[in-house]
């Protein structure tokens, strides 16, 4: 035998190589997707370099999703394989979207689950950090406790899980962190940049109620009176508190909310 002759393997010995089943490997060349290299007198298959290179081909296709007369076609005709993988990276990226969100789902029902009970004001105020939370609501209940902003908040909020809590701490670290900026690029409050900010905090602020540019208002006097609420945006930014207590007030006389006299609760 002439040692530059090409190695042959078997079927079996194929099948152990690239873990499939010398079924596969058979209808496979029923399909007309493989074809052994020879076959010997006794009709034994045997394969070479190329059709071992085909067969591991065929299975990186397999593995994206593919289907078998998809691979054969993409075989055949090697010109349109980057526009056939690219359309199957499009198809595979919207079942992750779809997978994702199946888990995402499975997630909040586990953790429902886990957690029966609502969570207490102490433990939602470890999740945003703050060791005040507990404090402002009960402040908040006994200010507010008689009106119908504090009801549906009640009614929006009770269902939450650590995950929705989470996010909403997400919301107010983004919305804040872009406040921060705007300060110190010195953006006057009354800008139009500024005021985009103002209703993305509004709208941040309406995942617990919905909140006009009237009671938007009357909730950033606090950021200015009480000094908790200063404190929060000043540790921040120098100035944060009244720079965005002027960029809301901006924002309500633009929607023609007469800003004398107001008062909430």
């Amino acid at each position: 035998m002439n040692s530059t002759e090409e190695h042959l393997y078997t079927v079996s010995q194929v099948a152990e190589i690239f873990h499939v089943s010398v079924r596969t490997l058979r209808y496979w060349e029923e399909i007309g997707l493989l074809t052994p290299a020879r076959n010997t007198f006794s009709n034994y298959r045997l394969y070479g370099t190329a059709e071992c290179t085909r067969i591991e081909q065929i299975l990186i296709y397999q593995a994206t999703g593919m289907k078998l007369a998809e691979i054969k076609d993409l075989l055949k005709t090697p010109a349109s394989r980057k526009r056939c993988l690219q359309q199957q990276r499009r198809l595979l990226l919207e079942r992750k979207s779809q997978v994702d969100g199946m888990i995402q789902a499975l997630d909040t029902l586990l953790e429902d689950e886990m957690n029966e009970q609502k969570l207490t004001p102490e433990e939602i105020g470890e999740i945003l950090g703050t060791t005040h939370f507990a404090d402002y609501q009960a402040e908040a209940e006994e200010k507010y406790g008689a009106t119908e902003e504090w009801l549906i908040s009640q009614q929006r909020t009770n269902g939450w899980s650590t995950s929705d809590w989470q996010e909403q701490k997400k919301r107010f670290e983004t919305i804040d962190a872009n406040l921060v900026r705007a300060v110190q690029k010195g953006l006057p409050p009354t800008s139009q940049e500024a005021q985009a900010l103002v209703e993305e905090h509004r709208k941040v602020l309406s995942k617990f109620f919905p909140v006009s540019p009237t009671i938007h208002y009357l909730i950033s006097r606090s950021y200015v009176a009480d000094e908790r609420f200063r404190q929060y945006y000043e540790s921040q930014q120098e100035g944060l508190a009244q720079w965005l207590a002027d960029a809301i007030a901006s924002n309500a006389a633009a929607y023609g909310v007469d800003l004398t006299n107001l008062e909430w609760g």
